[in-house]
């Protein structure tokens, strides 16, 4: 199992750091030996200039020439990532964002490079106990690991009940999802969807996928075969009919055509 950890705070001993110093801890502790980390304040990402370069045959990567070119080749071999963000203005630190948005030439779904062989860890330090804040983030991520067949695990950290240092209880579950992950392996990718041909694990994960995809031929599945327009509070209940309708025969023999 590979890992990649990107550390997005400034403060190299800070909150962030120190929870994520503990779950790769967790990792090495369980054998995981396979570990890249990078700080994003010393190999710096600038923002995304939406060339749409990196899409568009031979498909080469992103042409920009910064801290992105070292980071992409361990991202593409990755199978767990760690994003590990402090909170600022209720989102991700600019440079946490900064990188999301150039992940832009990830968007080549190959078996090799497809997010679906991947899984997601977040980890987020916060001052403030607003619902809006990193729930909001965590939110964003729920939308895209389910859009492109990712798993996701959070650790959430409240500044303001102290350090992390200082919290053995949250060092310790830090490090028991390390542990926990150390020997993940991605499932086989068996479902291809019909619209984007984007591949997936499973019919759930499928199904998922149909539900948070916002292209036009997607909204258009959506509004043929859901019975109501999707919103946060109806995901769930949405996934299921969606995962019904793809369960159809008729639905599976379009899945299979797609594949080939």
């Amino acid at each position: 199992m590979k890992t990649v950890v990107l550390k997005a705070s400034p403060r190299k001993e800070g909150n962030t750091a120190t929870l994520t110093d503990a779950f790769v801890r967790g990792l090495r502790e369980a054998g995981a030996c396979e570990i890249v980390e990078f700080s994003l304040a010393d190999t710096p990402v600038g923002p995304c200039r939406g060339c749409n370069a990196c899409l568009r045959p031979p498909f080469a990567g992103c042409t920009v020439q910064d801290g992105f070119q070292e980071i992409a080749p361990a991202f593409r071999a990755a199978d767990v990532l760690v994003f590990a963000s402090p909170i600022y203005w209720w989102h991700l630190c600019a440079q946490m964002k900064a990188f999301v948005d150039r992940m832009h030439p990830f968007l080549i779904y190959d078996t090799h490079h497809n997010f679906a062989r991947k899984h997601l860890v977040l980890i987020l330090s916060y001052i403030a106990e607003d619902p809006y804040g990193v729930d909001l983030v965590v939110r964003m991520f729920e939308s895209i690991t389910q859009w492109c067949g990712m798993g996701l695990d959070v650790i959430r950290h409240h500044a303001a009940k102290g350090p992390a240092a200082d919290l053995p209880a949250k060092l310790e579950e830090a490090a028991a999802l390390g542990r926990s992950l150390a020997g993940w392996q991605p499932r086989p990718l068996t479902q291809a969807c019909a619209l984007c041909r984007m591949q997936f694990p499973d019919v759930d994960a499928l199904a998922a996928h149909h539900i948070m995809a916002a292209g036009e031929d997607h909204l258009q599945w959506k509004r043929e075969h859901l019975s109501a327009r999707h919103t946060l509070a109806n995901t769930a209940a949405l996934k299921r009919e969606a995962a019904k309708v793809l369960r159809s025969p008729r639905a599976a023999a379009d899945e299979q055509v797609s594949a080939v």
